[in-house]
């Protein structure tokens, strides 16, 4: 009999998102339940990995301590963030960051860790100066964040779990390797007619309540963090609309093509890497749409087998190139060259 598979979640956070690390914790137990359940013969099992059960008291400065007894061999990294960045420690400005800089080091030797960062939209209330100067810290480093294209949103504490729970299980599927299916049929599995009409309406308003935000508010920081809200409700809508990614991708609605590459976000098909490409044109698209295409394109460098790396290859080409043309939006230059470095760790000269 095969040996139990055990992945390892590793949380990153300050202290101000303990209600986000309990419900992250309780997510954790609840998949393990359902794969119990549902798949006792794959003896797979999830385990959360911080600092409250993985590690103890001893000599050194507390996040020494932290990375000596935790080391980096986790499977799956998760970081949380509001409005405090943490402790600051002698190589990062604080320990959740420093752990961040760890997974990211790991990871260009592999393809472990995965890595999510989510940050928390609850509004803030008046801070003090030493919040003032945390605060100012998670701007910058969710800056830094956003133009890898590691960064989620979402609307307040309460509302994490929903989220997440999304990122998590693609995370996990990923690390199976299991096939993705780029529609429901594929599958076979089906999916009631009613609950597709109300999952397509969802996906619909969420669409059009973007069209109206980019028409009705100013440009400005507070109009993306709200087109950034309804791209993560996207997200957690796009496992339900698959079929529907055709219809999505040729509509005339910006919205609507955003809904379609939250579904290539979510799940990366090798078909569909040259409709990604073609959002970078600044004639087709605008920056905050055409930011998510490549977001997307970064995903399938990351997760599509080898086997695709040469029309992933043909993919990144024609996004770069087109891309330049666009003069002061780097963001997007950004997310694609990352999508490259990843690229060439993982195909190599195939092309």
């Amino acid at each position: 009999m095969d040996e139990p598979r055990v992945l390892r979640v590793f949380v990153a956070s300050p202290n101000d998102v303990a209600e986000e690390r309990e419900t992250l914790a309780k997510l954790l137990a609840e998949i393990n339940d359902v794969l119990a359940y549902l798949a006792p013969e794959e003896r797979l099992s999830l385990e959360l990995v911080r600092y409250e059960t993985h590690s103890y008291p001893d000599i050194g400065a507390p996040q020494e301590v932290i990375n000596r007894e935790i080391p980096v061999d986790y499977d799956i990294f998760v970081g949380i963030m509001w409005k405090h960045a943490g402790t600051p420690t002698s190589t990062a400005p604080s320990g959740t960051i420093e752990e961040f800089n760890r997974a990211c080091e790991r990871r260009k030797q592999g393809s472990l860790p995965r890595i999510m960062f989510y940050f928390c939209d609850e509004p803030i209330p008046l801070p003090t100066a030493t919040e003032l100067q945390q605060l100012a810290e998670v701007v910058k480093f969710r800056s830094q964040l956003a133009s890898q294209g590691l960064t989620v949103s979402y609307p307040s504490h309460s509302e994490f779990g929903n989220h997440v729970r999304g990122g998590l299980l693609r995370a996990i599927r990923d690390i199976l390797r299991e096939p993705v299916a780029s529609t429901a049929s594929s599958t076979g599995a089906t999916v009631p007619a009613s609950l597709d009409a109300l999952s397509r309406d969802a996906a619909v308003l969420l669409a059009n309540e973007y069209d109206q935000t980019r028409l009705n508010m100013r440009a400005g920081d507070e109009r993306t963090r709200r087109m950034e809200q309804l791209f993560s409700r996207m997200k957690v809508e796009a496992p339900k609309v698959q079929d529907r990614l055709s219809s999505f991708q040729q509509s005339n609605s910006a919205g609507e093509r955003l809904v379609a590459i939250a579904v290539l976000t979510m799940f990366p098909d090798p078909k569909h890497l040259d409709w990604l490409a073609s959002r970078m044109d600044p004639e087709q698209e605008k920056p905050f749409v055409a930011y998510h295409a490549a977001v997307a394109l970064l995903e399938a460098v990351t997760n599509l087998p080898t086997k695709h790396c040469t029309t992933v290859h043909a993919g990144l080409s024609k996004a770069m190139e087109l891309a330049l043309r666009l003069k002061g939006d780097p963001d997007r230059i950004t997310v694609l060259r990352h999508a490259q470095e990843e690229f060439e760790r993982k195909c190599g000269e195939v092309r």
